[in-house]
């Protein structure tokens, strides 16, 4: 399938991704939450079986990584996007003085798969239990083939499920079978990026430069101040410098990373990272601006990109009117689609 057929199954159906991008660290020990609250940027208050989304930074106030703090009855574990296993605990070792925490990086044993999807949801439960229709978002629980955590970057339904790597071709096919009902599709990274972007999802790979800092890439609500974390001392210091921001931006025409973007002949930022999004058939982009004018509704922008300018305009993010946010588990289902009406993805 194209990346266009992928997003498009993503959108309307179910779909399974390998989550090769993802990394779990298991902490354990009397230390272990206070080796996690050392390093969290948020306040950290869990219950078991509830994750925390935050964001690792490094002591200049760069993020490193795109993190899910889960507290697992005594234990803790660390689900990153944008560091390996091994980069992730080395980087808890260098925080953990003095603490009893034994930091167990899972990437040799176990692997995770994304499942996603408006019915996504309704794979799960026959692969489970009817009662995962429940599972709030940032929750999870372990069943006898793999954890589930409820999570996931693309606006719809979520699941990211952690497996040893033992079972995971089993799992996969399971999954494989389950899903022939629900015409769930395999689905690439690339997929996965569009969807990320069209739902307003930072991504680590692609939405970085040095320099930025949570301040600029709209992220702070992520960050408790007054706490004291990596990265702290330099985060508070650029609050009040700060000179740019992220906005949503789109275009009819191609986008590149890093092409200029102007207002008239002034030149006001730059693309940070874009990709064509199938869902509305045009591009999108991580406009970074100038804070005078990083805001949502601007039209008459022009990105000046190798093969020519394009016309660009800002918009409210997300991007998509998501088919998620209207299928309720308790009256709808895949098989029953045809007869249900939702709003159209993409807002006029």
């Amino acid at each position: 399938m194209s990346v266009a057929d992928e997003v498009r199954v993503l959108r309307t159906s179910a779909a399974l991704a390998a989550g090769d991008h993802l990394a779990c660290v298991r902490v354990r020990g009397a230390g272990a939450h206070d080796l996690l609250d050392r390093i969290s940027p948020r306040e950290l208050f869990l219950r078991s079986g509830q994750l925390l989304h935050t964001v690792l930074l490094d002591d200049a106030a760069l993020p490193i990584a795109d993190v899910y703090l889960g507290c697992d009855d005594d234990d803790y574990l660390v689900i990153a996007e944008g560091m390996t296993g091994r980069a992730v605990a080395d980087y808890l070792a260098a925080h953990a003085g003095g603490l009893d925490a034994a930091i167990e990086d899972t990437s040799e044993s176990h692997a995770f798969l994304c499942l996603g999807g408006p019915y996504a949801w309704e794979v799960l439960a026959e692969l489970t239990s009817p009662d995962v229709i429940g599972l709030p978002y940032l929750g999870f629980f372990h069943a006898p083939e793999f954890s589930c955590f409820r999570a996931g970057k693309t606006g719809e339904y979520g699941y990211d499920l952690w497996i040893e790597r033992g079972r995971l071709a089993e799992v996969r096919e399971r999954i494989a079978a389950v899903g022939r009902a629900f015409d769930l599709a395999p689905i690439s990274p690339a997929a996965l990026t569009v969807a990320a972007l069209e739902n307003w999802f930072w991504n680590p790979r692609r939405d970085v430069r040095p320099g930025l800092t949570p301040i600029e890439l709209q992220l702070q609500w992520r960050i408790s101040y007054g706490r004291t974390f990596p990265g702290s001392a330099a985060l508070a210091a650029r609050r009040a410098s700060a000179q740019q921001r992220i906005v949503l931006a789109a275009s009819p025409g191609a986008l590149v990373d890093g092409a200029v973007i102007c207002a008239g002949d002034r030149a006001i930022g730059a693309v940070l990272h874009a990709e064509w999004s199938p869902t509305r058939d045009e591009a999108l982009a991580i406009a970074l601006l100038d804070r005078p004018v990083a805001h949502a509704g601007l039209t008459g922008l022009i990105a000046r990109t190798p093969a020519g300018a394009v016309p660009l305009r800002t918009l409210s993010a997300p991007a998509l009117d998501n088919r998620s946010l209207y299928v309720d588990p308790q009256r709808h289902s895949y098989a029953t689609r045809h007869t249900d009406s939702f709003p159209p993805l993409v807002r006029a």
